[in-house]
């Protein structure tokens, strides 16, 4: 698979002398500090890799101040991290690209049915992530929801997994980096890998090490910045 790359290499001069282009990047954000050093492990160039907290706030403003206090525009925005993935649809160690960042909890809790933000006219909760960020980057293709709060229960799982049929996991920054990425009109992708099942809270049998090892790998096989559609 071919690596990402940030330079592009450019002939134009100013007063004789050749001018270098400016470097392009992708910004990687994660949540916390573990999937930052897991993703830089796996990449090969200098691309832009940061922390920027836990839960879809944190995320949106973490990732929007990124992009106002950048020097060179970025070509995209990604967000990687583990996930907890939906049990029959998904395993540990497992990759996912995301088709769509969905937040499952931007909306009104009624007694019979969730009503999506989308239905009551006030936007969206949903973002489409761009194939061409990921493009060569192997593991399943699917929703991945973004949660404020974490599930703890096998039945909440369930209604999870009824509610939103083509969803392969839940984590909890995807929809909040999206946003951010939307708002300053990059293309945004989400890859996810699996460290546990959604509903399963006994964190002693969850499997850090597969997440984390997945996600080098993910990351690694990025493609190249040239053959990215800008």
């Amino acid at each position: 698979m071919p690596q990402v790359t940030g330079h592009r290499p450019v002939t134009a001069c100013g007063g004789g002398r050749r001018v270098a282009s400016p470097v392009v990047k992708l910004l990687i954000v994660t949540a916390v500090a573990a999937e930052a050093d897991a993703v830089r492990r796996g990449l090969s160039v200098d691309h832009d890799v940061a922390a920027v907290g836990v839960g879809p706030a944190a995320a949106a403003a973490g990732t929007a101040r990124l992009l106002a206090q950048a020097t060179t525009p970025y070509l995209g925005v990604i967000n990687a991290g583990v996930a907890g993935g939906l049990a029959g649809r998904v395993g540990i160690g497992d990759t996912i690209v995301a088709t769509e960042a969905l937040s499952a909890e931007l909306g009104v809790a009624l007694p019979d049915r969730f009503q999506p933000l989308d239905e009551l006219g006030f936007g969206s909760n949903v973002v489409a992530c761009d194939p061409t960020l990921t493009e060569g980057v192997p593991g399943h293709r699917g929703v991945v929801l973004t949660l404020a709060t974490i599930t703890g229960t096998p039945e909440i799982a369930a209604t999870l997994a009824s509610r939103y049929p083509t969803a392969l996991a839940e984590a909890m920054e995807g929809f909040g980096v999206a946003t951010a990425a939307a708002q300053a009109g990059l293309p945004f992708a989400e890859i996810r890998t699996v460290s546990n099942a959604v509903g399963d809270r006994d964190v002693a049998g969850w499997d850090w090490n597969a997440g984390f090892g997945a996600l080098s790998t993910a990351v690694a096989a990025l493609p190249t910045i040239g053959s990215i559609k800008e």
